[in-house]
């Protein structure tokens, strides 16, 4: 059996949904209808940073995943966190991963994007840099248009609703099926 740990907020978590609509209980589905015996463990904390997935990293750890889908950064950019700590959150966590034996997709908030903002720039490149250093798989989006999407979003337009996480699962799908072949 293959196990995946979502590591992530409260986009893995699945805030406002059911449990039976949270991203990392969807992924399981596709990925069993894939013909993939798996399990994926949801360990997104809604409001959690990179450094609070981190601190609770090593609880998660021992249920020996062979993939780590590490996503974090909307609230580190919320909350205007030093790009650095940010980094280095994202190195240990890596690392820590890759030390126990599984791999690591590494996703980033592309969609969070401000143009006309250089924090928001350094900070999205931070994902990409650190994805390249430590040779990961990257998914440069993990909410592939879907912030200020009516359609796609519970009524606080950021967090996803049933057909927001399907995307997100759409999304992040060719990227696993090509890392299992």
């Amino acid at each position: 059996m293959l196990t995946i740990l979502a590591l992530g907020d409260s986009l893995t978590t699945g805030y406002g949904l059911a449990p039976e609509n949270s991203f990392a209980f969807r992924l399981e589905q596709a990925l069993t209808e894939d013909g993939l015996e798996v399990q994926v463990i949801n360990g997104g904390v809604s409001g959690d940073t990179a450094h609070d997935g981190l601190m609770r990293l090593k609880s998660l750890i021992r249920h020996n995943p062979d993939l780590v889908i590490v996503e974090f950064g909307a609230n580190d950019i919320y909350m205007g966190l030093p790009i650095a700590e940010v980094r280095t959150s994202l190195e240990k966590i890596i690392d820590i991963c890759q030390k126990s034996g599984a791999r690591v997709l590494l996703t980033g908030v592309l969609s969070l994007l401000d143009l006309n903002d250089d924090y928001s720039m350094k900070f999205h490149q931070v994902f990409e840099d650190v994805a390249q250093s430590k040779g990961l798989a990257f998914l440069p989006d993990f909410l592939p248009g879907i912030p200020g999407n009516p359609d796609l979003t519970l009524p606080d337009g950021i967090h996803p609703n049933e057909s927001g996480v399907k995307r997100m699962v759409e999304n992040i799908l060719p990227m696993l099926r090509s890392m299992w072949k």
